[in-house]
């Protein structure tokens, strides 16, 4: 593995003041996310475990996805998946529901959603919902509307989010 020596994105928002980092440093990393997680679907790969703890900076500003020991290949016909996996704070509704139906499905829009919270963890320091405990997350998550970012930010990153 390539030598990340500035750290976890989860390590940069601790280290600055307020626990957030700017827009345009948020803007440049999601559309880093992105272009990995466009590699990883164009491959029918979904990472389902996309946080700011499994996303690593080089000491050059270079974004790099981490952690693929939850990662999931999609099947070549069906394109869905039915395990419940992941991390619970940055977790997909369709994925959580998975746990409680077994029939229902998820694909690689899960992890779409998990980069809106790791974008809401940059902006404000932690995912929505991580004051309560794991499984209580995990029954709100599916049950709450999507989660929104403060008012403080752009209108552009609030329809990102």
């Amino acid at each position: 593995m390539e030598y990340c020596g500035a750290g976890s994105i989860t390590d940069l928002v601790k280290s600055t003041k307020g626990n957030s980092l700017k827009e345009e440093w948020i803007s440049y990393i999601s559309k880093e996310i992105l272009n990995g997680l466009s590699h990883l679907h164009l491959n029918k790969i979904i990472h389902r475990d996309i946080k700011g703890q499994n996303v690593l900076l080089t000491e050059n500003a270079e974004v790099k996805l981490v952690d693929f020991g939850v990662s999931a290949q999609l099947d070549r016909t069906i394109g869905r998946r039915n395990t419940f996996i992941g991390t619970p704070y940055w977790m997909a509704p369709e994925v959580i529901a998975c746990d409680e139906n077994p029939q229902a499905t998820y694909d690689n829009r899960s992890d779409i959603w998990s980069l809106g919270i790791t974008a809401i963890e940059m902006a404000e320091g932690q995912p929505p919902l991580c004051e309560m405990h794991p499984m209580r997350a995990l029954f709100l998550i599916p049950r709450n509307v999507a989660p929104r970012l403060k008012s403080k930010w752009s209108k552009k990153f609030h329809n990102f989010v």
